[in-house]
């Protein structure tokens, strides 16, 4: 190989930049065919991580973009893809014929054999002729990959979308109030008359909401009919936008003051939700236990006091994870599942029976 060192020279430290043109112009003195990646200088065939913050050695580009080359083993820094990448591993037939998820499912399943069946392991890596353990978890490692990526350029696809659908509604929006449709009614704005709904449904009593609004009950009727008929009328649903969001977050304007916090105002301190806002499954449970109990004629509400959360919570709740199901496909992906396992479980029994939270 000393024939071929002109080629290699210590670029550690340096940009691609820096050398490249180095090296267009000592490659047609390369023998191709006598090179190999494994006795090359800067190789080092213990396949040791690389820090992901420092530029490192690089191996030669070569015209063959199939072998590897500088270009891939600086992108693949470290871990199993980087060792298969350099021992050329390629899928077994049988797996690279398997469906995605049948593939996945026959992977993790021998994976989970790792630890509880050790010898058994062994034998099905064997089976599905990988050639040594590193060869099946470099496998397992490119089907999580090939799954993040697709996820995430769906994920990608689907938020540009919602962009769009954001910008959009926001445009509504700024024509109903350049429309007067946002007008506020007999001095009570729409996001007044969003919290005070929010708090009514929450329990606040409504002389302390009228209190607070600083109107009387003839007039609040009188706005709340102009304004679910300014609603109704609405079909680019700005208004509607508007009322979801100040409902959502009622403690504004004037309720955002003391005077209106008051015991059965909502909290945004409650464990319970946010206890469920960090556990995608309790909420998919809490959902199917309200709807099996729908079914049984109980109060929904009264469902959600058991978790410890009041509707306002889960208002909030609900509107935490619809944000996060619009942008990850994997919990969307997931919610069918934990409906069917819930409603399935719900189902089977009295509703409220064996709550655990």
């Amino acid at each position: 190989m000393s024939g071929m060192n002109h080629l290699y020279k210590n670029v550690k430290g340096q940009k691609k930049e820096d050398y490249f043109d180095d090296y267009l112009m000592v490659m047609d003195r390369m023998d191709w065919s006598q090179y190999d990646h494994t006795t090359w200088p800067c190789a080092d065939m213990s396949f040791p991580d690389i820090d992901e913050n420092e530029l490192s050695d690089v191996w030669p580009y070569k015209p063959d973009l199939s072998e590897p080359h500088w270009i891939n083993l600086n992108g693949l820094r470290s871990g199993i893809k980087r060792y298969g990448y350099l021992q050329k591993f390629k899928l077994p037939e049988s797996v690279e014929n398997m469906k995605f998820e049948e593939a996945k499912t026959l992977l993790n399943g021998i994976a989970a054999l790792k630890e509880s069946d050790p010898t058994n392991f062994n034998s099905e890596i064997a089976k599905h002729n990988f050639t040594e353990e590193k060869h099946f978890l470099w496998a397992v490692e490119v089907y999580k990959s090939s799954e993040a990526e697709a996820y995430g350029e769906a994920e990608a696809a689907l938020t540009k979308t919602n962009e769009a659908l954001d910008a959009k509604m926001n445009e509504a929006v700024d024509a109903a109030k350049a429309g007067g449709q946002l007008d506020p009614i007999k001095g009570i704005d729409m996001d007044t008359w969003a919290a005070a709904n929010a708090k009514l449904t929450n329990g606040m009593g409504l002389e302390e909401v009228l209190s607070i609004v600083g109107t009387e009950k003839p007039i609040w009727d009188e706005v709340s009919a102009e304004w679910n008929a300014r609603m109704a009328q609405d079909t680019t649903h700005a208004i509607m936008k508007v009322y979801g969001d100040a409902f959502v977050n009622s403690d504004i304007g004037k309720f955002a003051s003391s005077s209106a916090t008051t015991s059965s105002a909502p909290s945004n301190d409650n464990d319970s939700a946010e206890k469920v806002k960090q556990d995608f499954e309790l909420y998919i449970k809490i959902m199917c236990h309200q709807n099996a109990g729908a079914s049984q004629g109980k109060d929904a509400q009264s469902i959600l006091q058991e978790y410890g959360l009041t509707v306002t919570d889960w208002s909030n709740v609900s509107a935490h994870w619809s944000g996060q199901m619009a942008t990850d496909l994997r919990l969307a992906t997931s919610m069918g599942e934990l409906m069917t396992k819930y409603s399935t479980e719900f189902a089977t029994g009295n509703v409220g029976d064996e709550i655990s939270f």
